[in-house]
C-alpha cells in the first residue's frame, strides 16, 4: 500500500469519525433531562385563534407540536392557537395589528360542531363554518420572510366580513384557516435565523404563528420592565403570550438562560429569545397605539439582541418537545440540556 493511499484511508477513517461523532452529538443533544428544579408556577393560559385576534383564557389546554388546543369537549371542535389568519385578496399577503390595531379587538370562538363565531363591538356576529379542504379553495399564504404557509379559505361571507371591519370596504381582505394537515419548512426563508439559533428547527414551528409553537414569558420581566417605564403600566397582555410563569423566587429575566421547561406532562425547549416589534405598543384591550412608543422605548435601552435582528426581547419562543395537558397552577421546573446547550442568542443584561 503506497503513501498516498495510507494517506486517503486515514483521511477518510478521520472524516467518517467526526461525521459519527456530530451525529452523535446532535443526538445527544435532544435528550430530555431527568433531573428538574421548580422555579413558579402557571399563571396564565392564552391561545389566540385568529393571528393578531383578541385571546381566550384557558384554565387548561392540550399542549400540542403546533402549539395550544382547546381540551376535548364531545360537542364541539377544538380551536388551535393562530389556526386563522387574514390575508389580502389581491397578494395572498397576510395582515396584522401591526398595520390595523383593531384586528386585536377580534374574538373567535367555537359556536358548535361546524361553525365558529366571530364577534367585535361595532358589528353582528360572524358565523364561520369551519372549512374542509376537499370542499373549499386551497392556497398558501405568504408570512414573513416570504414564507408561504398552507390554508383553507373560509368563503366570500367571511371574506366580506372582515373587509368592512378592517378596511371598510366590501372587498379585499379574505380568511384562512390551518387544519394543521400540513407542517411548515422555514429552512430556505429563514436560514439567518436558522444558522444562528442552533436549537430552533423545522419542528419548532406553530401554525399562523409567527416562528414557534408556544410564546413563555415571566411574568417578574414584566415588572421589572414596568419598574424602569415609571410613568405607565404595561400589560403582560402586550406580549401575547401563551404561557405565563411567576413565582416569589423567580427573577426577572431568569428564563433568557432556561433550556428545558417542564409543565404538567408537557416538555418545553426554548429555542430562541422573543425578538419584539410594534405590536406591543398596541392595548389588547382598546387597540390603541401608545404615543410614546412604551413598551419598545425603554427594552430598546437594555434588551436588545445579539442576533440577526438587532430588535428588543421578552421572553422565549419553544418548541413542544412533549405533548400533554396544562392547566393554571401547575409547578414550572426548568433543567439544563444533558449536553451543553448551543447559543440560544440570549442577551446579557
Amino acid at each position: 500500500m503506497g503513501l498516498g493511499t495510507k494517506i486517503t484511508l486515514v483521511s477518510l477513517a478521520s472524516l467518517i469519525a467526526a461525521l459519527g461523532a456530530y451525529v452523535y452529538q446532535k443526538k445527544k443533544k435532544e435528550i430530555i433531562p431527568w433531573t428538574w428544579e421548580e422555579v413558579g408556577k402557571l399563571t396564565k393560559l392564552n391561545l389566540f385563534p385568529l393571528k393578531s385576534g383578541h385571546r381566550i383564557e384557558l384554565h387548561k389546554a392540550e399542549c400540542t407540536k403546533y402549539g395550544l388546543r382547546q381540551t376535548k369537549d364531545e360537542d364541539a371542535v377544538q380551536l388551535r392557537d393562530r389556526c386563522l389568519v387574514v390575508y389580502s385578496e389581491k397578494d395572498n399577503e397576510f395582515r396584522t395589528a401591526r398595520t390595523y390595531p383593531k384586528m386585536v379587538l377580534i374574538d373567535v370562538s367555537v359556536h358548535d360542531d361546524k361553525y365558529l363565531a366571530v364577534d367585535v363591538p361595532t358589528m353582528r356576529t360572524l358565523y364561520v363554518q369551519i372549512p374542509i379542504k376537499d370542499e373549499n379553495k386551497e392556497s398558501f399564504i405568504r408570512l414573513h420572510k416570504g414564507e408561504e404557509i398552507y390554508a383553507i379559505d373560509c368563503g366570500d361571507e367571511a371574506a366580506s366580513w372582515f373587509s368592512r371591519y378592517i378596511l371598510g370596504k366590501d372587498v379585499g381582505l379574505r380568511l384562512g384557516f390551518h387544519d394543521a394537515s400540513r407542517s411548515r419548512n422555514i429552512s430556505k426563508t429563514h436560514k439567518t435565523i436558522l444558522d444562528y439559533y442552533t436549537n430552533l428547527t423545522n419542528s419548532s414551528t406553530g401554525l399562523y404563528s409567527d416562528l414557534t409553537a408556544v410564546l413563555l414569558v415571566n411574568h417578574a420581566s414584566v415588572r421589572d420592565l414596568n419598574a424602569r417605564i415609571g410613568t405607565s403600566s404595561v400589560s403582560v397582555d402586550n406580549f401575547r403570550p401563551n404561557v405565563v410563569v411567576d413565582g416569589p423566587q423567580l427573577e426577572a429575566y431568569a428564563e433568557d438562560d432556561w433550556d428545558w421547561i417542564k409543565i404538567g406532562d408537557v416538555v418545553l425547549r426554548n429555542v430562541k429569545e422573543c425578538t419584539r416589534c410594534i405590536m406591543t405598543t398596541i392595548d389588547p384591550e382598546n387597540a390603541n397605539r401608545s404615543s410614546d412608543r412604551e413598551p419598545l422605548k425603554t427594552l430598546e435601552t437594555y434588551r436588545l439582541s445579539n442576533g440577526p435582528s438587532r430588535l428588543p426581547t421578552m421572553g422565549i419562543n419553544c418548541e413542544v418537545k412533549v405533548e400533554g395537558i396544562i392547566k393554571l397552577g401547575d409547578p414550572v421546573f426548568i433543567s439544563k440540556s444533558v449536553l451543553s446547550s448551543a447559543t440560544n442568542g440570549t442577551i446579557k443584561h
